[in-house]
């Protein structure tokens, strides 16, 4: 291509990308609501802790925890519990969990699943109209079909039980104190409530609860944090809290029972890890397709990390998702043969510098039989936020939470609003006469993108990158393109975060902006989409070197890092 002619591209990715950004206020395909990129950044420097949150209220929590000598563990506590007050657009007790836990004392790595389970006498027909379609998404979302047995509650005892060391009465203060003196919606808060007229403001409790004050109060909110405290996690799945949602789910054609809150645990499942660049990289496994995604990326491109190549790899990776992912208690899942070097070696052949692929079939790894099951891509959470956390001990963890859409099912118990994460299932069961992996099963943990992750450093294995993102499936790709950027393009944690989203999901390439990086791809002959990707990446950074600690989060939400 010409140079005029490539100066002409360029200006025409640049206008489409200036297109207004709130044209519909109610009708946005990104994770909560999209507010751009250019807010300010927000980075801290350190040498003993640091704590990143998506919210500035939940950051202050887990730093006042850090500075009076609480674990990783006791501020991912205080801040959740804050973020289920302040973020409920994205996380909180009526949603689910995953958490990957260092313990510096034990040099361990110790991965939570905190994800929310299907009724036990689900139907596999539960999504499905009598005439076998499947259900309209949002009007599954907004059912009470949709709401699974949250996880988010038994995951942030078990993490205490484990790891605290302060009192669950110290550490639900700060979210205390905010549910009964109040607090004024923050930007973020107001956009994803201004967004949501039509859904959220349909029932008359959040109706009023969420739109009649400009000071929100929750006194429910400050009663469950007390019994949480003085009791333990179990009251959640008990009576009254468990009756409650159980009574408000049904009511909206829901079919949860006491059977499935006296079922509910939280799994300690194995961490999944592999090496790229010499750095053991690890993330959450099944029900997560995160980590295998993500590490399937990295081990095909690790030779020649090419934008190009990362676009491609990223295509076979999520064919082998959709096929194969979902929940492992209930599948046959290959899991980590997915990432065996010998197969990493047949896909890695598929990548051409001189050709583009078309919608790339799945593998098929050693002793698969490929007649079990069919691909489903499925919907994913919207509502997700991220925490990252490292302590002065040299505890850290990667703790990512969802209520799946924004602001969940939209159905509010106990003073928190309950999970969609059902949806987050194949509507489907089957397709071509084939089972899908991700079908609704009583019990069941629907899949999820969501990727907690750390790098652990080359040099004395204590960890160097703890990261993740919100963003529906898009989350795997935010993670992905910040470990590439770090470990092999030795970008700054806050260049890699500030940098513009690009990441391919199986079809169509999609960029947050126009760059020369996105011209090159479209004249080698890449479909690239220039789209608004929001995310909410929160990451920390510890220098192999200096041991300094930065932390960083995303510009594209309100988010803060604090540390000392």
């Amino acid at each position: 291509m010409r140079k005029n002619q490539s100066v002409v591209l360029l200006a025409s990715i640049v206008l489409s990308f200036l297109s207004p950004l709130f044209a519909d206020d109610n009708q946005s395909a990104n994770p909560e609501h999209y507010i751009g990129k250019d807010r300010s950044i927000s980075i801290a420097k350190g040498r003993e802790y640091m704590a990143v949150t998506s919210d500035p209220m939940a950051t202050q929590a887990a730093n006042d925890v850090l500075a009076k000598d609480g674990t990783a563990a006791d501020a991912a506590i205080a801040a959740q519990l804050v973020l289920g007050l302040t973020e409920p657009q994205s996380s909180g007790l009526g949603g689910g969990a995953f958490a990957l836990y260092y313990d510096a004392t034990t040099k361990t790595l110790l991965s939570l699943d905190g994800r929310e389970t299907a009724p036990k006498f689900v139907s596999e027909r539960h999504f499905l109209k009598k005439s076998g379609e499947p259900m309209n998404f949002y009007d599954a979302v907004l059912d009470g079909r949709s709401v699974g047995v949250p996880g988010t509650p038994a995951l942030l005892g078990l993490l205490h039980q484990k790891f605290g060391k302060h009192s669950m009465e110290k550490l639900i203060t700060p979210a205390h104190t905010l549910a009964v003196n109040g607090f004024k919606p923050s930007e973020g808060l107001y956009l994803a409530l201004k967004s949501d007229v039509g859904k959220l403001d349909k029932n008359n409790d959040t109706k009023t609860y969420f739109y009649e004050n400009d000071i929100i109060i929750n006194y429910k909110y400050a009663s469950v944090l007390k019994k949480f405290a003085k009791e333990g996690y179990y009251i959640f799945y008990q009576s009254p809290i468990s009756s409650n949602i159980i009574n408000a789910v049904n009511k909206k054609n829901g079919i949860l029972h006491q059977r499935d809150f006296d079922n509910y645990k939280v799994i300690l499942r194995e961490p999944v890890c592999d090496y790229f660049r010499d750095h053991k990289i690890c993330s959450m496994g099944e029900p997560s397709s995160g980590a295998i995604t993500m590490l399937q990326i990295l081990k095909i491109i690790e030779h020649d990390p090419s934008w190009h190549n990362y676009i491609e790899a990223s295509k076979l990776a999520f064919s082998d998702r959709n096929y194969y992912m979902a929940d492992p208690d209930f599948i046959n899942s290959p899991g980590i043969k997915l990432l065996d070097n010998k197969y990493i070696i047949k896909r890695r052949e598929l990548l051409k510098q001189d050709k583009i692929l078309d919608n790339p079939a799945h593998g098929e790894p050693s002793g698969w039989d490929k007649d079990l099951q069919h691909s489903n891509i499925g919907y994913e959470e919207d509502g997700t936020t991220h925490i990252s956390i490292v302590d002065k001990f040299g505890n850290a963890i990667s703790m990512t939470s969802t209520i799946e859409n924004s602001f969940g099912s939209r159905i509010m118990a106990n003073g928190y609003l309950l999970n969609n994460e059902l949806t987050d299932f194949s509507f489907i069961p089957k397709k071509d006469g084939k089972l899908i992996a991700n079908r609704i099963e009583g019990w069941k943990r629907p899949r999820s993108s969501m990727t907690p992750t750390i790098a652990f450093s080359k040099f004395d294995s204590s960890p160097m990158l703890i990261i993740g993102s919100a963003g529906g499936s898009r989350i795997i790709g935010h993670v992905t393109q910040r470990v590439i950027d770090i470990l092999y393009n030795k970008k700054s944690l806050q260049e890699s975060i500030e940098s513009y989203h690009l990441l391919n999901r199986g079809g169509v390439t999609e960029a947050e902006g126009a760059s020369n990086i996105v011209l090159d791809l479209m004249n080698m002959g890449h479909d690239v989409n220039i789209t608004e990707i929001a995310s909410g990446l929160n990451g920390i950074y510890i220098d192999p070197n200096t041991r300094d600690i930065i932390g960083v989060s995303d510009p594209r939400r309100i988010g803060t890092s604090m540390g000392n």
